[in-house]
């Protein structure tokens, strides 16, 4: 599967999805809930493309990679829509997004060349996405 599929197939699939998951999503998200319904919503297509990806047969990496680029694109979002909304952003919040991509290429040359398991980076990835809503994310909306 090309990277391009594996994008079209992603954005299918959590289109599909986000109908019947949003039922459970509200209860599931209430603990990771930033009070911010678009980055709320981008956490929940993130993990929502998580499920998918472990549920992919055969060659997950190009279907990893986009994962991963859906990360780091959805933490420059994040600042954005902080600046629009006048959000709470601190430098140390930034700064965490900084390190966070370095963390993301560095775990996208492990997909790549194959030394990390796929159980393992799913695994891992989630709950880095759920570590940094629960630490960071969360204190958006305090001013």
């Amino acid at each position: 599967m090309t990277k391009v599929e594996a994008i079209c197939y992603l954005t299918l699939f959590c289109q599909l999805a986000l109908t019947a998951y949003r039922l459970t999503a509200s209860m599931y998200y209430s603990y990771f809930s930033t009070g911010n319904v678009r980055i709320d919503g981008e956490h929940a297509n993130i993990d929502c493309m998580v499920d998918l990806c472990r549920s992919q047969e055969g060659d997950w990496v190009p279907a990893a990679r986009v994962l991963i680029d859906a990360l780091a694109n959805h933490l420059d979002s994040e600042e954005s829509i902080c600046r629009e909304e006048g959000l709470n952003m601190t430098e140390a919040h930034r700064q965490e997004h900084r390190q966070l991509k370095q963390r993301l290429a560095q775990i996208e040359a492990q997909v790549v060349d194959a030394s990390i398991e796929k159980d393992f980076f799913l695994t891992a990835f989630r709950d880095i996405l759920f570590y940094h809503i629960s630490n960071f994310d969360k204190q958006l909306a305090e001013k």
